[in-house]
């Protein structure tokens, strides 16, 4: 019985397999790090503002900022492990950095030359503290400057 096809195509095939298989498996894992950098980032943004909108003297800027970046992060990240948020308050800036260990399981190293899957995530944010009666103040004599020019 003689076949249409040639033995080559199965040996052209089983060739190009694994290429083909390598980089889908590269474009998953390369779509988990921009999610989970998009992640860590919209909840560094979101703890710094929380911070920045303590202005009480008595209020712990610390506890409502990390309840803030853990509630953003819990459950969302997909393959970033050890998430650290550094917190600092200095002065009127409130600023948040998160850092992760992302991994692609399977021994896949994604660069020649990286002895392992394994890369470094980092997400920073700032936000700068107001004081609220002071800012309003501003808003005022804004708004009667401009006002002023209609006439």
């Amino acid at each position: 019985m003689k076949s249409k096809f040639k033995a080559s195509y199965t040996v052209e095939a089983s060739l190009l397999f694994p290429f083909i298989l390598a980089v889908t498996v590269l474009l998953i894992y390369f779509s988990f790090f921009i999610h989970d950098r998009a992640v860590m980032d919209a909840a560094a943004n979101q703890a710094a503002i929380r911070g920045s909108e303590i202005t009480s003297p008595g209020g712990d800027i610390f506890s409502k900022v990390q309840d803030t970046g853990k509630r953003e992060t819990e459950g969302r990240l997909l393959a970033t492990k050890n998430v650290d948020m550094d917190i600092s308050v200095d002065g009127k800036e409130v600023k948040v950095t998160f850092s992760g260990d992302f991994r692609i399981p399977g021994g896949v190293i994604p660069v020649p030359g990286m002895s392992t899957g394994n890369t470094e995530i980092t997400a920073c944010a700032h936000s700068s503290r107001i004081d609220p009666a002071a800012f309003i103040r501003e808003c005022r004599v804004v708004e009667e400057h401009v006002g002023k020019g209609k006439d």
